[in-house]
């Protein structure tokens, strides 16, 4: 069996990301386990001095997607979801290592990533494909999570008009629209009163934000809908955001159309990592009133 290659990127932002990565690259050094760690690692590394400049040039790589088979992404959910943007349609797997807050996506503990990739090795993981939208219109892009618009501050309320499928669905008056995977259902979709969707279901969720009429609700569309967006001419002006990647919308009347995308992100994922635990743990489910206080 040919061996497999691990690319290691990580939020460098984060101080508990240098000694997690050193520990990491001397224990797969011992382990005789390959790997590349993204040049923008290395080069936190070689201002630390925690690694020499004749190793840094071995290992350095400017795109895991050229050298690697998996990729491990040491940080958050950001984190992971910037690792996704750079994997694109690649088809490359990603494991997320937490070493942030939440974590629904990169739900690997720090403490457990040596024993992750034992597991890795002996091949004892699947890949769950997750949903990404594809925006086409002046600017275009991919999202995992989302696609958000939103009223610039300062602003009037914004007023978006949406059709699925050429039929009209709604004139949204308020602070603005989620468009919504599966895997956003957990972000800014459910901190606005959206559905918590299971990965894998064939849906996106539209959501507004701050509605102006309570009787706007999130909706849950099919997976294969196309729809249409455009500001009305009375909106305010608003930004377009795919997974925090932040445009200004080109123009009032200007149409976007968000459908879901040709390729998926793959996802490594162990036995033992089931989305219900997922859940119960991050959202503290099931927990006592004197667990939370």
């Amino acid at each position: 069996m040919e061996q497999m290659i691990y690319g290691i990127t990580g939020n460098t932002a984060k101080d508990e990301l240098w000694p997690l990565v050193q520990q990491l690259k001397n224990w797969m050094d011992k382990k005789n386990i390959a790997y590349q760690l993204h040049t923008s690692i290395v080069d936190g590394l070689l201002k630390r001095a925690m690694i020499s400049a004749e190793n840094a040039e071995k290992i350095s790589a400017s795109k895991l997607t050229q050298t690697s088979d998996i990729i491990l992404s040491i940080g958050g959910d950001g984190t992971l979801m910037h690792t996704a943007f750079e994997v694109g349609t690649s088809d490359i797997p990603i494991l997320g290592i937490n070493i942030g807050y939440l974590g629904f996506l990169a739900d690997v503990e720090a403490s457990k990533i040596e024993h992750a990739v034992r597991l890795l090795e002996d091949g004892r993981y699947t890949i769950e494909e997750r949903m990404v939208l594809a925006l086409s219109g002046p600017h275009t892009g991919l999202a995992l999570n989302d696609i958000v618009i939103t009223r610039k501050p300062a602003s009037g309320l914004s007023a978006i008009d949406i059709q699925v499928d050429a039929t009209r669905l709604n004139r949204y008056w308020g602070d603005g629209l989620i468009i919504a995977t599966p895997t956003g259902s957990t972000a800014y979709s459910l901190a606005v009163g959206g559905p918590i969707v299971m990965p894998g279901s064939n849906v996106v969720i539209v959501s507004p934000v701050a509605p102006h009429s309570l009787t706007v609700r999130p909706i849950v569309l099919p997976a294969q809908a196309v729809l249409t967006i455009q500001l009305a001419a009375v909106s305010s002006d608003c930004t377009i955001a795919l997974d925090g990647r932040t445009h200004t919308i080109a123009g009032k009347k200007t149409p976007y159309t968000v459908r879901r995308a040709n390729h998926s992100i793959r996802l490594v994922r162990f036995e033992d990592m089931h989305y219900f635990s997922t859940l119960r743990s991050k959202l503290s489910w099931g927990m006592g009133p004197q667990t939370l206080i």
